[in-house]
């Protein structure tokens, strides 16, 4: 290992693996920062627009909001999407819509920050609500009240999430969705035929679909809870990862040990049906 002179005069060692300095010199000589490039900035994981406060905790009392108020008519199950489009989203979608009709004794809403247009796209392209509630919080405050800020580029892109990715696609045939179905293109003629039946060659992605869901924030992160009637937190499901799907079952079962199972809740809970999931 060579050994050279340090500022001071003391022997330092010099380790030539060391990637802040440049190993082509000796003694090596520190190297500047290099600034980023507009391309890799925008993959940054970005700031959340509000300050995020801590998770509820289980037994703690729930944020109270004008969308989510408390005490409600049924215990409820609350789902905060990632964003439209997200494969693990339409898994977690499909999940709770799945729950919605075989426990009608509890409430259950989705949460997404997606806009109006694209939520509403993305839940007829996913199957539709069932007997579950979808709201839109495109400021996320809501997610920022129930302590969900955003993720780094690990949470969102490391190998395993990655993996999972692949696997849930090969597994489940639920790859995520980039294009909106063509249904919600509206008055777009813009086919070989005028009719919607042509080949799609030269038409760019919003005349060959309804556009691409390109609202929401893929840095911002997802999770459930489980709040009973009084307004108190029974259960929390927080993903480790992006590709993590919280468990709503367990959600489910929390709350029918505290009022039993299906179809012994009372008051009602609209329901708006978009189609079969």
């Amino acid at each position: 290992m060579p050994i050279y002179a340090g500022e001071d005069g003391s022997p330092q060692l010099y380790t030539p693996s060391s990637a802040s300095y440049d190993t082509t010199t000796f003694p090596p000589t520190p190297i500047p920062p290099r600034p980023q490039s507009q391309h890799n900035r925008q993959h940054d994981a970005e700031k959340h627009p509000h300050e995020v406060a801590p998770v509820p905790i289980m037994g703690g009392r729930a944020p109270q909001s004008e969308q989510i108020r408390f005490p409600s008519a049924k215990p409820t199950v609350i789902l905060f999407l990632r964003h439209c489009g997200c494969p693990f989203a339409e898994k977690a979608f499909r999940i709770l819509t799945a729950l919605s009709v075989s426990h009608p004794n509890l409430h259950f809403l989705a949460v997404s920050h997606s806009s109006p247009q694209d939520t509403d796209a993305w839940v007829i392209d996913v199957g539709g609500e069932w007997e579950a509630d979808v709201i839109v919080d495109e400021s996320r405050l809501l997610y920022a009240k129930w302590g969900l800020g955003t993720t780094s580029t690990w949470y969102a892109y490391k190998p395993t999430a990655l993996w999972n990715t692949y696997v849930l696609g090969v597994a489940e045939g639920i790859w995520g969705r980039k294009e909106k179905p063509r249904a919600a293109s509206v008055g777009s003629n813009s086919s070989a035929d005028g009719h919607g039946h042509g080949d799609g060659k030269g038409m760019s992605v919003h005349e060959r679909t309804g556009g691409t869901y390109s609202s929401g924030s893929v840095w911002q992160m997802g999770g459930a809870f489980a709040v009973d009637r009084m307004g108190f937190v029974r259960w929390v499901g927080v993903p480790q990862d992006a590709s993590e799907v919280p468990d709503l079952k367990r959600a489910v079962e929390v709350l029918e040990e505290q009022y039993g199972g299906p179809g012994q809740g009372n008051g009602s809970v609209k329901a708006k049906k978009h189609g079969k999931a």
